[in-house]
């Protein structure tokens, strides 16, 4: 069996959203944990870093037809909130 060691270009931009949204996790967790305001803002500009980052994966993948942008209903947010 042949395995393609190379990975494409979605490939990348698809393990990068995965790998940001673990990185994220882990802030998340230990913004919750720790008790050290100092820390805590350092994890909240790391989190925003985060969000940057994932816009421009986003906006990558969607120049590129890979990423399609659905913005939800009215409805299908009232009834995620309910």
């Amino acid at each position: 069996m042949y395995i393609d060691k190379y990975l494409t270009e979605k490939d990348l931009l698809t393990d990068l959203v995965y790998s940001q949204r673990q990185i994220w996790n882990t802030y998340d967790c230990a913004l919750i944990e720790s008790s050290c305001q100092d820390l805590k803002e350092i994890l909240l500009k790391c989190q925003l870093n985060i969000l940057q980052n994932q816009s421009s994966i986003s906006k990558a993948m969607e120049i590129r037809g890979w990423s399609a942008v659905n913005p939800a209903s009215e409805n299908k947010i009232e009834s995620f909130i309910h």
